[in-house]
């Protein structure tokens, strides 16, 4: 979706006074018997759905559709919520202004330079059947675009939807599309902000969708007595061989203010598997000490990760994904993280 269209979506939320924080649906399908018919726009909020169909100029027949729309409308699929009908455009046919105010539709006039980022969806749903419907299944929460959101809504405390958008620098639409899908799951409320309400059920949610040990490469025995002097002589180790790597979980949450930490155990990613042999140079045989968990990233964590007492971590955002990947001792950790990061 086009980044800009978040701008022609701001227009219409602050012309129709509904809340930046309401959920938007492009290529709405209201089921008319064995069918479906389209409407271009649907924008959810509270108790309240807002019906927009959008052509470039808004006639009798738009102004018709649109009120024929609202009689067929099963009732049971808008969950009794109030229905408001708007025709919005580049320009209005003077005589359709008194047939829209006797039939209850709203017209809204969108300024040519926004709705030239609508010209092309909206000529792409014009060229479809008139029963066509297409949705996208939304992102999981953990992938890189998601994830992103979903971070900021934990340390960051944003508002509404455009300052998520912004922020992350994730598209408005998949920003709006991820908001409303942690929403519909009882994850968070966009009420009056946007504020995580069950973040046990968040993680949970982490943890069957991307769980660590699904990305492990190979556990290490080492003779460390801890994982602190383990970590401090891998990180010197690599660090002097030019080999990239970045601790996680336990191992990095401490660098941000966690005060859980496992001594027993050490948490690394290796993104070229070919550095291993690096790595085995720690293991003993038969030895008793600090394991190393060794995984490779199937994305990108160098770019974000950064250098603390010469030890190469991972970001925040990553680090409370991975621990939150844990099971429950890492959901605990993740969530002293959040915690600690938003103070």
């Amino acid at each position: 979706m086009n980044e800009d269209l978040k701008l022609v979506y701001q227009f219409i939320l602050e012309k129709l006074q509904i809340s930046p924080n309401a959920k938007i649906e492009w290529s709405y399908p209201i089921p008319v018997g064995e069918r479906e018919l389209l409407i271009d726009l649907a924008i959810e909020y509270r108790d309240t759905i807002t019906l927009v169909e959008i052509k470039p100029r808004i006639n009798e027949d738009t102004i018709y559709r649109v009120y024929a729309l609202s009689h067929l409308i099963n009732k049971q699929v808008v969950d009794k919520r109030d229905i408001r009908l708007v025709c919005a455009g580049k320009s209005l046919k003077y005589s359709t202004q008194e047939l829209a105010a006797r039939l209850g539709v709203e017209t809204l006039l969108i300024p040519p330079k926004l709705y030239h980022y609508l010209s092309s969806i909206v000529t792409a749903s014009e060229g479809r059947a008139p029963f066509e419907h297409s949705k996208a299944s939304p992102s999981r929460l953990t992938s890189e675009k998601a994830w992103k959101i979903v971070c900021s809504l934990l340390t960051d405390k944003p508002p509404n939807i455009l300052s998520v958008s912004k922020k992350t620098g994730v598209s408005y639409g998949w920003t709006n599309n991820i908001i409303h899908k942690l929403e519909d799951s009882g994850i968070i409320t966009v009420d009056y902000d946007l504020r995580i309400k069950d973040m046990d059920k968040l993680f949970n949610v982490v943890s069957w969708e991307r769980a660590l040990e699904g990305l492990l490469l190979e556990t290490i025995n080492t003779n460390f007595s801890t994982a602190t002097r383990c970590i401090n002589e891998v990180a010197l180790n690599l660090n002097r061989l030019g080999i990239d790597y970045a601790f996680t979980a336990h191992s990095s949450a401490v660098s941000y203010g966690s005060s859980i930490m496992r001594e027993d155990t050490a948490y690394l990613y290796l993104p070229n598997p070919s550095d291993r042999e690096a790595i085995r140079s720690f293991s003993e045989r038969g030895a008793g000490g600090c394991r190393l968990k060794v995984y490779v990233p199937e994305r990108d964590i160098m770019k974000s990760s950064t250098m603390f007492n010469g030890i190469r971590i991972v970001d925040l955002c990553q680090n409370i994904l991975d621990l939150a990947g844990l099971g429950m001792d890492g959901r605990i950790a993740a969530k002293d993280l959040v915690n600690k990061s938003g103070k």
